[in-house]
């Protein structure tokens, strides 16, 4: 039952809605923004929005919360967004979404992927249908958010293939654009480091100075039943306390906290919405991370990261890679915790050729310019 729902839905209300309303005239300066997951307009949209708005568009912002909320919703939802795309003249997304491929977009209007991730480094979309991640590949053609794409910008030359494997998109072809990722821009903003700078003193007093050391992995499992890491041991980093300060965030679709123990929390915090992944990036002195695409921004950085990957056969297994991870990652990978409290004994040490060589790679449509060539093209 479930399932013809989902099929009358999508290949009769949703397409019938969008050409109904796609009857009014088309409005080349309106501008829709739409959040899959998030309840505000998220860092991927904010400085994108800021630069059409100064161009003279009309923006929308629709936030369809579908982790989070129930069937009827989500439809009544996705049918406002309809009715206000039909005339849109631009459609900003960036994640996936199956809405967007119940219709064939009307012509002169453009929808534009931007998406949440730099760089390529986990499967997604059409990449893991072997894998037991995601849905499989008949599922995946058959409620295509893809397909009207009429640009996908990514951040580098050399990830184009792997959007447009994911996506099911023509090889080679003109659909992604190696532009750049707007939201990176603020690597580049020097008052945007000032401010981090002084929001994060000020939100903890008791650094005094202290190396700030991040820790932002990404989430295990479906992105309805997200989980966090299960091994991470401050007990074994408490020598650190001194003179570092351990700032953990978990990626947004894990709900449960990272646990802390009272006895950890003189030098360690976890960090929930009172400080973005771009202000911890911003003034973090060194990265741990595993398998998250924050490797990319943090390279533009150029500081020190390691990569704690206790699970990464599971984790393999589960998703599987664009790249081979061990010849990828440009920093130590670390099995366990004592190995990962050695690589902190010896960031000194860090390979800055081998990050530069990666940075150049992947990164190379990220200069601090990146909104701007998104909107001269749009």
């Amino acid at each position: 039952m479930r399932e013809k729902i989902k099929a009358i839905v999508f290949h009769i209300l949703y397409p019938l809605w969008y050409h109904i309303g796609a009857l009014r005239p088309l409005n080349r300066k309106k501008a829709v923004f739409v959040e899959t997951h998030a309840a505000t307009m998220s860092d991927n949209f904010t400085l994108l929005h800021g630069e059409l708005r100064k161009r003279g568009y009309e923006t929308r912002l629709h936030c369809l919360r579908i982790a989070d909320s129930d069937w009827g919703t989500i439809i009544r939802r996705s049918l406002a967004l309809i009715r206000d795309i039909s005339d849109a003249g631009v459609i900003l997304l960036d994640e996936s979404n199956s809405l967007f491929g119940s219709f064939t977009l009307r012509s002169g209007s453009k929808m534009i992927q931007l998406w949440h991730a730099c760089g390529a480094f986990k499967k997604w979309g059409l990449s893991v249908t072997d894998k037991t991640f995601g849905e499989d590949e008949k599922t995946l053609r058959r409620y295509s958010g893809h397909k009207n794409y009429t640009l996908v910008t990514v951040s580098g030359k050399e990830v184009c293939w792997a959007y447009e494997e994911a996506f099911g998109l023509p090889k080679g072809g003109k659909i992604v654009q190696p532009v750049g990722v707007s939201r990176t821009d603020v690597f580049f903003d020097p008052n945007a480091k000032k401010d981090a700078a002084a929001k994060i003193r000020e939100l903890i007093p008791e650094l005094n100075g202290r190396r700030i050391i991040a820790y932002l992995p990404t989430f295990r499992g479906s992105i309805a039943d997200a989980k966090g890491p299960s091994e991470f041991d401050l007990m074994l980093l408490s020598d650190f306390a001194e003179d570092s300060f351990f700032l953990i965030k978990n990626h947004p679709f894990v709900k449960e906290p990272f646990p802390i123990a009272s006895s950890f929390r003189s030098f360690a915090r976890q960090i929930g919405d009172e400080l973005s992944v771009e202000e911890i990036l911003l003034t973090a002195d060194v990265l741990i991370t595993d398998y998250s695409s924050v490797v990319f921004e943090y390279s533009l950085m150029n500081k020190p990261m390691l990569f704690y990957a206790y699970d990464y056969d599971s984790y393999d297994l589960e998703r599987g890679f664009y790249y081979p991870y061990d010849t990828f990652v440009p920093g130590p990978i670390l099995r366990d915790m004592y190995n990962l409290r050695e690589a902190l004994l010896h960031t000194d040490e860090f390979d800055y050729a081998n990050l530069a060589r990666f940075r150049e790679l992947y990164m190379s449509g990220c200069d601090g310019k990146a909104t701007e060539r998104i909107a001269d093209l749009i």
